[in-house]
């Protein structure tokens, strides 16, 4: 994720929709902190952290949760900020991790992933992961807590919106990419309709269907 007090934006970095290149966008304009595991710690620490302006010293994970921000801010500061995640066709984002960690061999998980024999199993294997794109930008009551949603599906048009709206210049790199042949070839009946049910909070919240976007 990604933070700026002067800029006002955080930005919630969700895996595998172009989240990477967003950073290497707006890196310019993030709060620059030293890397320490004390800092990182800090986020273990919630409503704590507002205490002293503590909260401004917190290091959190790169793919935080809104709701964990929320948690160490102080309520004025989260209201403040212009918050943000980019979201992905789940039939498509899988694909897409399949991929980065089939050619991804320093990852850990790159090893599990290779002995598979097949896409389906990978989408198990996810599957049981838990890896839902809803909860990065929701509460525990399921509500949403960011200001704005953007598409991986017309990502320059909607990361030209963010940048209207915090009156930022930026240009949007290519970074992470996991090329691939189109991700509807990978499915089976089976499988698309697995994905279908599994995946049905974050399809419903976000329109989408196999084809794409819905509406689109």
């Amino acid at each position: 994720m990604l933070l700026s007090y002067q800029s006002n934006f955080c930005f919630i970095h969700i895996e595998k929709a172009a989240g990477s290149s967003i950073q290497d966008a707006l890196q310019p304009w993030a709060d620059h902190k030293i890397r320490s595991r004390l800092r990182r710690r800090l986020a273990w620490l919630g409503p704590l952290n507002r205490i002293g302006g503590l909260y401004r010293a917190v290091q959190f994970p790169e793919h935080a949760i809104a709701r964990e921000v929320q948690r160490c801010l102080p309520p004025e500061v989260y209201a403040s900020l212009f918050k943000f995640a980019f979201v992905r066709n789940p039939w498509d984002r899988l694909v897409s991790r399949h991929a980065h960690l089939l050619r991804s061999t320093d990852r850990r998980r790159h090893s599990v992933v290779s002995r598979m024999e097949n896409f389906e199993d990978f989408v198990n294997w996810e599957i049981q992961r838990n890896a839902f794109q809803h909860p990065y930008v929701t509460d525990e009551s399921g509500n949403r807590i960011v200001d704005f949603i953007g598409y991986y599906e017309r990502l320059n048009e909607d990361f030209a919106e963010v940048c209207a709206h915090l009156k930022l210049q930026a240009d949007l790199p290519h970074a992470n990419i996991s090329p691939h042949r189109d991700y509807r070839t990978y499915y089976t009946p089976k499988t698309r309709e697995l994905v279908a049910r599994e995946f049905k909070r974050d399809i419903e919240m976000f329109g989408y269907t196999f084809d794409d976007l819905a509406g689109s």
